[in-house]
């Protein structure tokens, strides 16, 4: 069950959808909302870099200003947010910190049940274009689900599964289904990806598929369909039924290729969030 949603609020197009999702989950389950904007003065200091005497005073100089202009963005997305969430009569609190980004909004969602933000949002307000990689070490330090949302939005009457049995794929699943967010009616696609074309690497997707289904059974989830795609690229694969079934909601397990790659998705999970039309719901 909900009862604490937190939203990260940045100056991109899909910030007011994900205000939006969040609002109809805290009226569904009474939750109160916090929306949180962050001064990320470390990105600042990184983007200057300063060297000599005079460089630093000018530095300063500039680091004021950056300073200042991203204090009034994060005062505009919480005005913003403030109106929203009145409209709405939710219950809410507004939440300003200054620091780094990625490490501000982890911090924050230690005690909230659901973390709500845009698939675009990087968090850098004064250049809100610069790639953070927030997003992908918010979802993998982090300890609640996230829903990054796109540009619109949808009521979710339906959700595929990607599912490969892994720890990454198991913790997504359970994670949805003890929070609860959408009930029990909703249409459940699993899918899995077949390691090979053989009877017997079909049938341990099968398997795979056959153990989720019987876990969602368990939580009294009817509606379950199982789906398994030959072998390919697992992003294009997944993607592709995705664009033909046009879920609303997709699961996906985050977890990177490598222990060399720690502040990035794994490849799937990178290539859904390029490429998704549909909102994504992850896992640490």
């Amino acid at each position: 069950m909900i009862k604490r949603i937190l939203v990260a609020l940045d100056p991109d197009e899909d910030t007011p959808v994900a205000i939006h999702y969040a609002i109809r989950l805290a009226k569904r389950f009474n939750a109160e909302l916090a929306g949180l904007a962050v001064v990320d003065v470390s990105n600042i200091n990184k983007v200057i870099g300063v060297t000599g005497y005079g460089s630093e005073v000018t530095g300063r100089e500039v680091w004021a200003e950056m300073a200042e202009g991203t204090k009034q963005i994060a005062e505009m997305l919480l005005e913003t947010f403030k109106k929203e969430v009145e409209k709405a009569g939710v219950r809410h609190r507004d939440i300003k910190r200054r620091g780094a980004s990625a490490e501000m909004i982890v911090e924050e969602m230690k005690y909230y049940d659901l973390l709500v933000l845009g698939r675009d949002s990087r968090f850098f307000y004064s250049e809100p274009e610069k790639d953070t990689k927030t997003l992908a070490k918010v979802v993998k330090k982090g300890i609640t689900p996230t829903l990054v949302v796109t540009d619109e939005y949808r009521e979710v009457e339906s959700i595929m599964v990607a599912f490969d049995g892994s720890n990454a794929s198991i913790r997504t699943l359970k994670g949805f289904v003890h929070l609860l967010p959408y009930g029990k009616g909703i249409d459940i696609e699993l899918v899995n990806i077949a390691t090979g074309n053989s009877i017997d690497a079909i049938d341990k997707s099968s398997n795979i598929l056959k153990m989720a289904e019987d876990y969602l059974k368990a939580h009294n989830f009817d509606y379950i369909f199982k789906t398994v795609l030959e072998k390919g690229s697992t992003g294009q694969r997944i993607l592709d039924l995705q664009l033909e079934k046009k879920p609303d909601l997709v699961l996906l397990g985050a977890h990177s290729v490598s222990a060399v790659k720690r502040a990035t998705f794994g490849s799937t999970t990178h290539y859904m969030i390029e490429n998704t039309d549909s909102p994504l719901f992850l896992a640490p």
